[in-house]
């Protein structure tokens, strides 16, 4: 594969970055001008033009004068960062730190892949054509791992401080940490396939009914919808569906999404049907097809969290965790006379102290993800969200020098960046820069925790970094790693 990623000679270079050029405009030229979506593959630069002040100064009668935090102020030199997100076939938006963009076909028809996990390189030794984008400002652990452990002791320190079992309750917040695992079931779950017949079977007669009326696709597809999602076992499970998502330890999505697929499918099964004049038996059958075919989508659904987070769940580390936290909670909270919520937060320190002098912490900061999810939509006039997580023990912090005496552990540092972009009215919103290539540009802010104490009356502010942002496609190819 380095012969892919690190050509040796000039040459070389020249030829792959030819042929790559070749095969995306080819692959571009077979991609809708007129598409609306904006999926694929964005590289860009966010230009840093303002920071908030930290230095708390003296004037000149002797008072105290701070910075309003809040308020970044412009720097006498910008800082630039390069940035890629890709976004898939239905909208989601990830933040990469690298990508490898191979062309996998051996004739003239482009067929690109967009590799960004490296351990994946090896499935692609006789690729000869490929470029690797990286940044260096972006790089990520995963914070579900790391919270996982914070919430097992604090269940600890909790169950500890009122003469309850620690153990058991750090064990049950360690068994919930499969989430995975808990939405599998769901959507496996006998309930749910009594959904799809209800909601399949329900979509049949008004769809019928409405085709038959002469209304229009969109008006069958409309009535179909509204009778699938009716029947009482779709809102039985519609009810389950929001009751797990609310009480799911790490935020998933899926459950009540998998309700709405189920119940779409059924429904545009069932419009499909009715509208090729098919007997109400034929609309029964399409209708239950395209239940089925949704409900093996939600199935297949990604999750919230990473491979990496599901091999740490497994691992001895992870599995040691609530018996480490329980007894230190217990120990402490036997030694201390203090009150109930004196004891609490000296049971939870306790606990997560024992999971830092074990390693347990450092393991889960060493989990390494190649992607991180984001909030909203990469759009003219669309905002994004998301946090970033480099744990202390993280291999790439910047802060921990395993062979430096003093930096034998970095400091887990947060970046929450918050994204918006021009709206559709104006100047400088998604447009075509040139043959195959959209532009979009917006405004960039993030917001830094770890790396100061918190600023503010509140001390809730963290360092604030903001400026502008501009992202062009270089791929319209909306799956990653395949």
């Amino acid at each position: 594969m380095s012969k892919i990623l690190t050509p040796q000679t000039s040459m070389q270079t020249k030829f792959f970055k030819t042929s790559l050029l070749a095969a995306m405009l080819l692959a571009w030229s077979a991609f809708s001008s007129a598409a609306q979506s904006t999926s694929g593959l964005w590289v860009g630069e966010v230009t840093l033009s303002n920071v908030n002040e930290t230095v708390v100064g003296i004037d000149a009668n002797n008072n105290i004068v701070a910075p309003d935090p809040t308020v970044p102020t412009p720097v006498q030199s910008p800082a630039h960062l390069r940035i890629i997100f890709h976004v898939d076939s239905q909208g989601q938006v990830r933040l990469l730190k690298s990508v490898a963009i191979l062309n996998k076909s051996t004739n003239s028809t482009p067929d690109l892949a967009l590799i960004s996990d490296p351990s994946l390189y090896p499935n692609f030794a006789n690729v000869t054509v490929g470029q690797r984008i990286a940044t260096a400002a972006f790089d990520f652990g995963d914070i579900n791992a790391a919270q996982m452990l914070t919430n097992i002791a604090q269940a600890a320190g909790a169950a500890a401080a009122v003469g309850g079992d620690p153990t058991n309750a750090a064990t049950q917040v360690m068994n919930s940490g499969d989430v995975n695992a808990a939405y599998t079931a769901f959507v496996t779950s006998a309930g749910l396939q009594k959904a799809i017949g209800a909601a399949a079977a329900a979509a049949v007669a008004p769809a019928h009914t409405v085709a038959g009326t002469n209304g229009s696709p969109a008006q069958v597809l409309a009535a179909a919808t509204a009778a699938a999602a009716t029947p009482n076992a779709v809102m039985t499970n519609l009810a389950r569906a929001n009751q797990l998502q609310t009480n799911t330890i790490i935020p998933d999505s899926r459950y009540v999404a998998a309700i709405s697929l189920i119940v779409n499918g059924a429904a545009a099964g069932a419009a499909s049907g009715a509208s090729s004049n098919y007997t109400l038996t034929d609309i029964g059958f399409s209708a239950t097809n395209g239940a089925l075919i949704a409900w093996t989508n939600a199935i297949q659904a990604s999750g919230p969290v990473s491979a990496g987070y599901q091999a740490f769940l497994a691992s001895s580390a992870y599995q040691s965790s609530a018996g480490l936290a329980a007894t230190a909670a217990a120990v402490s909270v036997s030694n201390s006379p203090a009150s109930t919520q004196q004891k609490q937060i000296v049971a939870t320190a306790s606990a997560l102290k024992a999971l830092i002098d074990n390693q347990v912490l450092a393991a889960a900061d060493r989990v390494v993800v190649n992607e991180q999810l984001f909030n909203g939509t990469l759009a003219a006039g669309g905002s994004l969200s998301g946090a970033i997580y480099l744990g202390a023990s993280h291999p790439t912090n910047p802060f921990y020098h395993r062979r430096h005496p003093d930096h034998t552990i970095g400091f887990p540092i947060t970046r929450s960046l918050s994204i918006q972009f021009d709206s559709a009215g104006g100047t400088n919103t998604l447009q075509s820069a040139g043959f195959g290539v959209d532009r979009i540009t917006g405004t960039y802010r993030e917001e830094i925790t770890g790396l100061h104490k918190p600023l503010g009356p509140n001390q809730n502010v963290g360092l604030i970094a903001t400026g502008g942002i501009t992202l062009s496609r270089v791929s319209p190819v909306d799956t990653l790693n395949q």
